[in-house]
């Protein structure tokens, strides 16, 4: 074996013996608001449809989150425009609504 390969493995096995295997990724788990968003609030907010802001368009948002959120989370719970009342989804809760709008909002805010 030449001295310039020694290095080299006396290197590769003290790493390999310091436990250098790669963690595997904590596994996140939706929130509330992001289920209800993808269960109900995405089949016209992921494309705009009817004139709802798409999810993560900050312009589109932008005139509407100065309204305040609980105004945006009355519009959603009540309708507003041509979105029913929660969406169309009379299931859910108010807290539901909330989440959702919430989610949707964190997504366009810095």
């Amino acid at each position: 074996m030449s001295l310039s390969i020694k290095p080299y493995i006396i290197f590769m096995l003290a790493l390999a013996s310091t436990g250098c295997a790669e963690k595997a990724p904590e596994k996140v788990e939706p929130t509330n608001g992001e289920l209800v968003f993808m269960g109900t609030c995405r089949v016209c907010h992921a494309q705009g449809t009817n004139g709802a802001p798409i999810y993560g368009n900050k312009k589109m948002w932008g005139k509407r989150i100065t309204q305040g959120v609980p105004t945006l989370i009355e519009h959603a719970k009540q309708g507003y425009g041509l979105m029913p009342a929660k969406g169309g989804n009379t299931e859910l809760s108010d807290q539901d609504i909330a989440d959702a709008v919430r989610y949707m909002v964190a997504a366009v805010q810095d």
